[in-house]
């Protein structure tokens, strides 16, 4: 019973009055009834491709009918792209003890091909985010009932989806930017708190947290025909690698070049014919093929420019999908050194070059010893993690500061 000496402190019965009101409107949000024309969407159903058998995949439709249970976390991915991260995500929730959910597109449901736990992880499966956006009013209830919210990629494209979702106003919500610049573009009326902002990174007004758990993959030793990695990507340069590879099949070097992306910036048609049976070229791979092109390589090339102004911001805002592959598989890089530091690779797990050294050290990679491979993977290891539980613990701290 409430005292009339409470009541007639008129401050405090404001607050209190407040407070009431919340807490009517929460249980009003968690537990309003779907109408009729919202009902509808629960017999709705959408073609989901699980080539893997994972035992809990669902159409996006059936998390309206799924109980949210206590300890459960909803990783929402809107893009059709940065789903190497998600398993990474994943793991860190699963080793805090939390049950994961995850809306994806169907096309990122293969970057799990090898995960363990999976069966600690639900999926709920859309073929395309207009299914998304035409029911975010339903969804959003949903969302309130998670104890924590990942928006994996943070994107000024779809600012409106994530308001629409209420994830904007929701305090338990985290935001991972790949391009911290984007933090600048989130609606003025929302105040975004530093542990709210993630980074891949290491940098400054963002935590980071690195996901590069891809799942239980071999570690391999070094191929007799050395091979690597690379991706295709726009805006890049790819002229010191084609020299390389002249002078390397001249020397009669035993090598392979792979390359992988989703951008024609370098094909077969950058080079020659008489180099053409050193290099593999595939594009649009799904994430298990590139898991796979990335456990055959020996090493992974990172084609970052100094002297190129569209890789500067990878030195302060962002990070490159290579260094996540490299640490998750443990795969030795090929790198500038003025790139090396940011991302924690040295001599002793990689190979560093300067402006008019890279055919030396790619010359050199070809020719180290399986022994000295295996050092500069232990070494690699290391700083992988480490990594891993600088993260870990920089999730922690973010969870218990919401």
């Amino acid at each position: 019973m409430i005292s009339i000496e409470f009541l007639s402190n008129k401050n405090l019965y404001n607050h209190f009055f407040i407070l009431v009101c919340k807490c009517v409107y929460i249980i009003l949000i968690v537990n309003i009834p779907f109408n009729n024309k919202e009902s509808q969407i629960l017999s709705k159903k959408i073609t989901i491709k699980n080539e893997y058998n994972f035992p809990y995949v669902h159409s996006i439709y059936d998390i309206f009918n799924h109980i949210i249970c206590q300890n459960s976390i909803l990783i929402f991915e809107p893009f059709q792209y940065h789903y190497e991260c998600t398993p990474g995500f994943s793991k860190y929730f699963i080793d805090l003890g939390y049950k994961v959910h995850i809306i994806m597109h169907n096309s990122g449901l293969t970057s799990f091909c090898s995960f363990e736990p999976i069966n600690k992880i639900r999926f709920f499966i859309y073929n395309n985010i207009e299914e998304i956006k035409k029911h975010s009013r339903s969804l959003s209830i949903k969302f309130f009932k998670y104890n924590y919210i990942l928006i994996e990629t943070a994107n000024p494209y779809y600012f409106m989806v994530y308001k629409e979702l209420n994830l904007l106003n929701i305090d338990h919500s985290f935001f991972v930017f790949h391009h911290l610049e984007y933090v600048i573009s989130v609606p003025t009326e929302i105040k975004l708190r530093k542990n709210q902002i993630w980074s891949l990174g290491n940098f400054k007004n963002a935590v980071r947290i690195n996901p590069h758990y891809f799942g239980k993959f071999k570690i391999t030793e070094k191929n007799k025909i050395t091979r690597f990695f690379i991706t295709s990507t726009i805006e890049r340069n790819y002229n010191k690698l084609i020299s390389a590879v002249e002078k390397f099949k001249d020397e009669n070097l035993k090598f392979h070049v792979n390359v992988v992306g989703k951008w024609n910036t370098f094909t077969i048609h950058n080079i020659s014919e008489k180099m053409r049976d050193h290099f593999t070229f595939k594009y649009n791979v799904s994430y298990s093929e590139l898991y796979n092109e990335v456990v055959k390589s020996d090493y992974i090339i990172i084609n970052l420019d100094p002297n190129n102004e569209k890789d500067i911001p990878f030195k302060n805002t962002r990070i490159s999908g290579s260094v996540q592959l490299a640490y998750g598989f443990l795969k030795p890089v090929i790198i500038n050194k003025d790139f090396a530091e940011i991302y924690n690779f040295n001599s002793n797990n990689s190979f560093i070059y300067d402006n008019d050294s890279f055919i030396t050290s790619m010359r050199q990679a070809i020719n180290i010893g399986n022994n000295n491979y295996k050092k500069m993977q232990e070494n690699l290891k290391l700083i992988s993690n480490n990594i891993y539980e600088d993260s870990l613990n920089n999730l922690k701290n973010c969870m218990s500061k919401l």
